[in-house]
């Protein structure tokens, strides 16, 4: 029986190792009971995974979450060939706030997307080791850090709800977003129209502005301004720019129809938002959602 794991402030792991296998189709690995922890990433090929009496299908893209004790079987895909990651660690103890081991996952489909660079990195350190007691490899302080950031993802995903909303939005708005990034970035004074978008997304205006509406909660244009007052807010708090400069690098050619558009905003003028910031004090909420702003996702 493995031994019991204590409840601390953070995780501490007490070994860690692992690869990447390539499997040909049809493969096995037989019935095992296993004695630590795995984490599998599916990279190529779909595997059955059987836990207990129950069968699992993992694609491209999903973790298996494995724990002590499990009584598995992988099938490999029968079509075509198999890839994938895996890392096998102990645990000495568990942050206590994580939830007990019976409610961990067994299975997650749509992982966070950071998570597969994250186990590439992980798998590039622990081959830095240089260790031949395999599979007893050490686990370093700044692994069980490491393993301990992703593990909390998979584990609360709540923390990644940014992300995971960012990558599940339309194609056409995450384009469109793109776009007006750049434009801020390059060009702010363009007079962007709504029917230049829509051509750049490839759909019709109204089809643009019902996606918008109900990814964003504004119109593709409303869109593009608040994005222009993010930048402005930015610039407030990081430059010593004059609030006539930072209305012309936002793409506003009159500074009193932006000191206008500011305030309606964030319910206080660039100048009164300055001095706030400038003594530390939190801005004002952002009406975008929590992870749109000026080239953050591409």
């Amino acid at each position: 029986m493995p031994s019991p794991i204590r409840k601390s402030d953070r995780l501490a792991l007490k070994y860690i190792y692992g690869s990447v296998v390539h499997y040909r189709p049809g493969d096995k690995l037989a019935p095992r009971v296993l004695q630590d922890f795995e984490l599998v990433l599916m990279i190529e090929g779909t595997a059955s995974y059987r836990l207990g009496g129950k069968e699992h299908k993992a694609p491209p893209g999903s973790i298996i979450l494995a724990r002590p004790d499990f009584q598995e079987t992988y099938t490999w895909d029968t079509k075509s060939s198999t890839r994938h990651a895996y890392v096998h660690f102990d645990i000495e103890s568990v942050p206590r706030e994580w939830p007990a081991l019976g409610k961990w996952p067994v299975l997650l489909e749509n992982p966070a997307p950071v998570i597969a660079p994250m186990l590439r990195h992980l798998l590039g350190r622990i081959a830095t080791h240089g260790e031949t007691a395999w599979p007893t490899l050490r686990a370093w302080p700044e692994e069980s850090l490491f393993m301990e950031c992703l593990l909390g993802i998979l584990l609360n995903p709540s923390g990644e709800e940014g992300l995971s909303v960012a990558y599940r939005r339309p194609e056409q708005v995450h384009a469109s977003l793109n776009f007006m990034r750049s434009i801020i970035d390059t060009n702010p004074h363009h007079a962007l129209q709504l029917g230049e978008l829509s051509k750049r997304a490839g759909v019709t205006e109204k089809h643009l502005c019902r996606l918008f509406q109900t990814a964003l909660g504004h119109a593709p244009m409303e869109t593009f301004r608040l994005l222009k007052l993010q930048l402005a807010m930015a610039l407030l708090g990081r430059s010593s720019l004059a609030i006539k400069e930072i209305a012309d690098r936002c793409g506003f050619e009159n500074p009193l129809y932006f000191t206008r558009c500011f305030t309606r905003i964030y319910g206080k003028s660039p100048s009164e938002t300055r001095q706030s910031l400038l003594k530390q004090e939190a801005p004002p909420p952002n009406p975008l959602p929590s992870d749109i702003g000026p080239r953050i996702y591409w």
